[in-house]
């Protein structure tokens, strides 16, 4: 049975990790392309040492991904490519705005490190990882 919210109904947990997946492919090879434009081996960038300012770049990579998208499309790029929306767990307001979003995206992208914040999603009843419960939101299909 699908659960609703604010008279829409709560984007699956299969749903959800392929939007995240299929993202996560297309930002990486994008990244992987401008990588071998300026330089960089396939095998120095997986033999590459983890440093503490890639958690940085990760909240600024996800400031700049929220900032763009969630004024374009409620939400990340996955959620468009998979027709899904984030929206206010509170009103069930369009979750549109630029700095919102990018709160999201940045605590999305930091507490990815921790692993727990992101399968928080398996146990929890509205579909909602931590960085959800954290800005009150959910994702739902449009």
């Amino acid at each position: 049975m699908n659960k609703e919210a604010h008279g829409y109904i709560i984007g699956s947990k299969g749903k959800r990790l392929i939007a995240t997946l299929v993202e996560g492919i297309i930002f990486g090879t994008l990244f992987y392309v401008s990588y071998r434009i300026f330089g960089g081996s396939f095998k120095e960038l997986i033999e590459k040492d983890f440093e503490a300012i890639e958690i940085v770049y990760s909240a600024v990579y996800g400031i700049i991904i929220g900032g763009v998208f969630y004024p374009l499309f409620t939400g990340n790029l996955g959620h468009k490519i998979f027709n899904l929306k984030v929206i206010s767990a509170e009103t069930g307001e369009d979750f549109n705005k630029a700095e919102n979003g990018a709160i999201r995206e940045c605590l999305k992208s930091v507490l990815s490190y921790l692993i727990i914040p992101i399968i928080w999603i398996l146990w929890d009843e509205n579909n909602q990882n931590l960085y959800d419960k954290l800005t009150k939101t959910l994702v739902v299909y449009k």
